[in-house]
This record gives C-alpha cells, sequence and structure tokens, in this order.
C-alpha cells in the first residue's frame, strides 16, 4: 500500500508541474530596416487570457504569451514587425484571477524587390 501511495503521490506532483509550464515564445523583429517603409507604420495589438480557477487550477494561463503573439502575427499580414511591447495585467475574482497579456507593435510594409515592381 504504502509504494502504491508514493507512485501516486509523484503522478500528481507530475500532471501539477507539467499544468505549471509555457511555451517560450522568440519574438522576431525587424532585421534589414532597408526592406521595410518606415514612414507607413501602423499600431497594432493583440490579447490573450486565461483564469487561475481557485487560485490552483490553470485554464488558457501558461499559453497566453503565444496566443497574444499568434494574434499579432495575423494582424500584421505580411508587414514586419518591430518595437513590441508586452503588458500583463491581473484581477482577483471570487473563485481566482484571471490574466490577460497585451502586445502592442509597429507594423511595416515590406518592400517588394524591383523585379516585383
Amino acid at each position: 500500500m504504502n509504494v502504491m501511495t508514493r507512485a501516486l503521490g509523484c503522478l500528481a506532483l507530475a500532471f501539477a508541474l507539467e499544468a505549471c509550464t509555457g511555451e517560450p515564445v522568440k519574438i522576431d523583429s525587424i532585421s534589414d530596416v532597408s526592406q521595410v517603409d518606415l514612414t507607413k507604420g501602423r499600431k497594432i495589438s493583440a490579447e490573450a487570457g486565461g483564469f487561475q480557477f481557485y487560485w490552483v487550477f490553470p485554464i488558457n494561463v501558461n499559453s497566453r504569451l503565444k496566443r497574444a503573439y499568434q494574434e499579432l502575427l495575423e494582424k500584421a499580414g505580411y508587414d514586419a514587425i518591430a518595437d513590441v511591447k508586452v503588458t500583463e495585467k491581473w484581477a482577483y475574482g471570487y473563485v481566482g484571477t484571471t490574466y490577460w497579456t497585451i502586445m502592442e507593435a509597429t507594423a511595416y510594409p515590406r518592400k517588394r524587390p524591383l523585379a516585383a515592381r
């Protein structure tokens, strides 16, 4: 019985630790400014949220940065992204805490190659 209790305890700990991990996000930016039109930049923003139920069970909390960045890329379309600003917000609720990630950036249109003009 003692071995079974330890095994279940280890399994519960493994699940708890796995629930607390998130994927890293690499935020790309413009590397060659000669490839974009810096005079036509436009502001874009995206946000994603999650909820921690009873301050223990995360629901969409750990993936919110990745989801916000994907939305930002979708809004940029073919344009290049620069000047990325990340803001985190949270608020207490009666049964948990809400978490929000807000990303703001400037999208610059890419210049067409000479052959395409």
